[in-house]
């Protein structure tokens, strides 16, 4: 199976305290995960994390919430509730690709 390069959200999973968005992608040619957390009352957390090939393990790149980004409609069902949740992770993932470059491009610090 390819990992594909931008994330892809098709379904809202219902969770016990709202619901939950998950798309895998790729972040700079790195396998990444993005997560989406929303709340009933439309407060969320999200997360963008890379797979490091090297310790075979997850490390984030981006934390996010609803107070970064406007609140996220609550019920799940509605066709509008989908397209934000789509256009938020666009956006997350377009910012941790630019994180994860610039950090990149920078090199070691120390």
């Amino acid at each position: 199976m390819r990992t594909p390069d931008e994330p892809a959200i098709e379904t809202l999973a219902r969770v016990d305290t709202g619901y939950r968005a998950r798309s895998l992608c790729l972040i700079d040619g790195q396998p990444a995960d993005l997560t989406v957390t929303v709340e009933n009352d439309g407060g969320f957390r999200a997360t963008v994390r890379v797979f490091d090939q090297m310790s075979l393990s997850w490390h984030p790149v981006l934390r996010a919430d609803h107070l970064d980004y406007p609140r996220l409609p609550a019920d799940p069902a509605q066709q509008a509730t989908l397209e934000q949740v789509r256009a938020l992770v666009r956006d997350l993932h377009a910012t941790a690709v630019w994180i994860f470059r610039t950090a990149r491009h920078q090199g070691s610090r120390w």
